[in-house]
């Protein structure tokens, strides 16, 4: 039986990450400007560069993506498998 060459689970973490960070982001900028509008502007700023970060993480996983699916297609193979 053929056996992918990047495991089934990699591409399903990636996939989740891809799907559930930008939602993230989306909450942790809307919480600092929250914080910012209460009056807590160092914890706004501290919560924009933790959503800086999470979207530099979000870019470098769908890099990661691209490349794990490209690899999955270019090592899957176009015979049937032997029985």
């Amino acid at each position: 039986m053929h056996q992918p060459t990047i495991p089934h689970r990699a591409v399903l973490v990636l996939l989740a990450a891809t799907v559930l960070l930008p939602i993230t982001i989306c909450v942790v900028l809307g919480v600092a400007a929250l914080l910012a509008a209460m009056g807590d502007s160092l914890g706004g700023a501290v919560l924009q560069r933790v959503a800086l970060a999470g979207g530099i993480l979000w870019a470098v996983d769908l890099i990661c993506l691209v490349l794990v699916l490209a690899i999955n297609a270019v090592k899957t193979r176009d015979e049937p498998d032997e029985p």
